[in-house]
């Protein structure tokens, strides 16, 4: 890919993430507001920086957001199902829209970048959604929340630290943009699991 491919799709990737970042996430679920934590200003590309490479760390981030994407969306989707509340309900239906708009943003940007990213959430995950699977009642509901909780604390890590030591722009940028709707996710979904 020659450099001005690259600028170009990192530029596009910039404008979609800076217009996803202005729409924020499209629900009406802001309980919290998102963590104060959340960069100010990310960096973002710009037309005179140079082009970095994808790294190890960029790559490895895209992977394993793609499929907590992917796992978070069959999630959100088991809760509209077998939740016991309308409040699971409506957080699951949260997840669906919203990781499914990531989603979008990301196999995009990793395609734009060539990199490959899986089509199915991992073992662990796969394991994860069959024991949820499994519930029912009180106790689906308190289960799922939990398994939510260590998801989106998990890639709320991660995320910070793709926005710290990744190499791209364009992921670095996409990482920042997805930072505040999962630190909303995760407020509304302790919020549940204390009420």
């Amino acid at each position: 890919m020659t450099r001005r491919s690259l600028l170009a799709a990192a530029l596009t990737a910039a404008a979609v993430a800076t217009a996803a970042a202005g729409c924020g996430g499209g629900t009406s679920h802001d309980a919290a507001p998102a963590a104060a934590s959340s960069p100010a200003s990310a960096p973002a590309a710009s037309p005179n920086a140079p082009t970095a490479p994808v790294s190890d760390q960029d790559r490895t981030w895209l992977r394993d957001t793609r499929q907590a994407d992917l796992a978070e969306i069959s999630a959100g989707r088991l809760a509209q199902q077998k939740g016991t509340t309308s409040q699971i309900k409506s957080l699951g239906a949260m997840l669906v829209q919203d990781h499914t708009a990531a989603d979008a943003k990301l196999t995009a940007t990793a395609s734009r970048l060539g990199v490959e990213v899986p089509n199915a959430p991992s073992n662990v995950q796969l394991q994860q959604a069959d024991d949820l699977k499994k519930g029912s009642g009180r106790g689906f509901d308190r289960d799922w929340l939990s398994a939510m909780i260590g998801g989106h604390e998990q890639a709320i890590a991660k995320t910070r630290t793709e926005i710290a030591k990744g190499s791209s722009p364009a992921v670095k940028s996409l990482a920042s943009s997805v930072l505040p709707t999962l630190q909303k996710h995760l407020a509304n979904l302790q919020q549940a699991q204390g009420s």
